[in-house]
């Protein structure tokens, strides 16, 4: 075995199951493991009906790359649905495996991923860690209100790789992430536009449940009204209208694809609908820049693009033709998940960051 700490990472998504073996750092063996066509996966009702069959995934990825289980010095997953944190590292407890199992807090294939990582690590007699889970609630009060009594926006969104963003960026500007103010914007399946002060992200729309700009499969804010008449109109249940707002949303629901590359050939072929829908959603996310501009009382050192969609020439032309009076823009595309998981857990294992108790 190499030098360093040994590291087995993973992120389970709804259809598929990203593994990783890291020294240190530096990435071993990597691989996207995905169900969709898996005959087995199918059968299960309830994402914690998928535990064994996960678990025995990720270990039959350890045992085809030559390592034991024993070989690894820690674990790391992707965070749960948990309640309000404050960023950084965690090392996942029986209370953070007891409530992803509730699911009062939400219900997502990263739960597994921690109970499988406690339950491992358990086995092992080591140490199981996630890093900025989804729920980082950090906002300012005047962003948690809503004008219904006891309804407060939550700060549920894409929070590993806004964070890992804002610190690479910071880096980038000679700062420190606790120094720097930016708006970062992660754009793939859902949306999140986040202004980050010194460290806080004190904005950030509900990207995950679909609030905010129109995305790939999330219909973004919606008229409310039209929403309740949808509702009660008897044509529909919880479960359709929930689908309609996160899943079959967005670029799904006006133009049949949650695919940039699809659209953008469509525009390319001159379909004149799509061009329309596809300025549409950068529009929305421009005008959702300018609003944590004002969250930042326009002092902004920078702004990020990150997630898939930054990939695309068209939607950061965009995106930069609307906003570029704000602050400079940087790119940053894809998300590096695994990675600023590692990096995260090697921060708190060598003592730069606190490991913090879920409690």
């Amino acid at each position: 075995m190499a030098k360093g700490h040994t590291i087995l990472v993973m992120n389970l998504g709804s259809t598929s199951t990203k593994i990783a073996i890291f020294n240190d750092r530096t990435c071993l063996h990597q691989e996207t493991i995905r169900h969709e066509t898996d005959e087995a996966f199918g059968k299960y009702n309830d994402i914690w009906d998928q535990y064994d069959f996960r678990k025995n995934v990720i270990i039959n990825f350890v045992n085809v790359n030559g390592y034991k289980l024993s070989d690894f010095n820690f674990l790391v997953s992707r965070g749960a649905p948990l309640k309000p944190l404050n960023g950084g590292a965690y090392r996942i407890n029986q209370k953070m495996v007891a409530d992803a199992k509730s699911r009062k807090l939400g219900n997502h294939p990263c739960g597994v991923g921690c109970a499988v990582a406690y339950d491992l690590a358990n086995e092992l007699g080591i140490q199981a860690f996630t890093v900025d889970p989804p729920c980082i609630d950090e906002l300012i009060p005047e962003a948690r209100y809503t004008g219904w009594k006891n309804v407060y926006r939550k700060s549920w969104y894409q929070a590993l790789n806004q964070k890992s963003v804002g610190r690479r960026l910071a880096s980038k500007l000679n700062k420190s992430y606790d120094e720097l103010n930016a708006i970062i914007v992660h754009m793939g399946g859902g949306m999140s536009i986040a202004a980050h002060h010194k460290g806080k992200v004190e904005d950030v729309n509900n990207g995950l449940d679909g609030d905010g700009p129109m995305a790939p499969e999330r219909a973004g804010t919606l008229p409310i009204v039209e929403v309740l008449k949808a509702a009660y109109s008897g044509n529909h249940t919880y479960e359709d209208m929930y689908r309609m707002v996160n899943g079959k949303g967005g670029l799904f629901a006006l133009l049949g694809t949650k695919d940039g590359k699809e659209v953008e050939k469509m525009i390319a072929d001159g379909d004149k609908t799509a061009k329309e829908v596809y300025d549409t959603m950068i529009y929305q996310i421009a005008k959702s820049i300018g609003a944590a501009a004002v969250t930042l009382r326009g002092d902004v050192d920078a702004i990020a693009f990150t997630g898939g969609l930054a990939y695309s020439n068209y939607i950061v032309k965009g995106l930069t033709e609307w906003c570029e009076f704000i602050a400079p823009i940087y790119l940053y595309p894809g998300e590096d998940e695994l990675e600023s998981l590692v990096d995260g857990a090697m921060h708190a294992v060598s003592g730069n960051w606190p490991i913090q108790e879920y409690m």
